[in-house]
């Protein structure tokens, strides 16, 4: 089930579109790799046209002349779309400041049964989110229910796959499938840990890949851990 995932995820995201924009400024310098100490192989003037890869933190990857150079993220305050008015930085951030909700879906693993899990999440920031989520688990032996409430950062927002750590907690419900004997309904309180990762599918949509880990608390002298596995879309409104 995990690899199954892993290879979903990678399907997913493999076909990405680069974005294309226009030098609006007398010159940018493009280097050989992501940083100042690459050398300045190519310059682009004023009314060039590049294609935008990806960003790996302060530096931009790039298509220009059948070259893939790097230029400083700096920059991007002087690249426009085709036709725009406002830099490609000032309308992420006006979009971005429009959209701070999130719907996602997501299917995978938990404990070695099925687990399907919706969520809605409040963005404060293209950095820290919060988020609650409701996931149903089906097993032979029994069926679960989870409730979560996690707090997430995600320190490079702008990275082409964007990494994420989540802590929270919440109740996990367990509902024994027996039918000789009669076995009670079981809440837990949980605590969860969480790391994935974001890449954008659309302006509005992205896949995530999810790993989280649980300690719930049980009447025994031993609590349990428990690990979970998600692939899922989120789309932003």
């Amino acid at each position: 089930m995990r690899w199954c995932g892993f290879l979903l995820f990678f399907a997913l995201v493999a076909p990405v579109l680069a974005q294309q924009v226009v030098v609006q400024k007398d010159y940018v310098d493009l280097r050989t790799g992501p940083g100042r100490g690459y050398p300045v192989v190519e310059v682009a003037l004023k009314s060039d046209s590049l294609q935008l890869l990806m960003q790996r933190t302060g530096w931009v990857k790039v298509q220009f002349r059948q070259q893939q150079l790097w230029l400083a993220a700096t920059d991007l305050d002087y690249l426009y779309p085709p036709g725009a008015e406002q830099s490609i930085t000032a309308l992420w951030q006006a979009d971005q400041g429009q959209r701070h909700w999130q719907l996602g879906l997501a299917a995978g693993d938990f404990a070695g049964t099925s687990y399907y899990q919706l969520s809605g999440s409040y963005l404060f920031s293209d950095v820290i989110a919060i988020e609650l989520s409701a996931g149903q688990g089906s097993g032979q032996q029994a069926s679960s229910q989870q409730y979560l409430l996690q707090l997430s950062v995600s320190p490079w927002p702008h990275w082409q796959v964007s990494p994420y750590l989540a802590l929270g907690g919440g109740v996990l419900l367990t509902r024994p499938r027996t039918v000789l004997v009669q076995t009670e309904e079981r809440t837990s309180p949980l605590a969860t840990m969480e790391m994935g990762l974001n890449y954008p599918l659309t302006e509005r949509a992205q896949a995530t890949l999810r790993y989280r880990r649980a300690l719930v608390s049980t009447d025994r002298d031993i609590n349990e851990e428990t690990n979970t596995w998600l692939i899922g879309l989120r789309l932003a409104f």
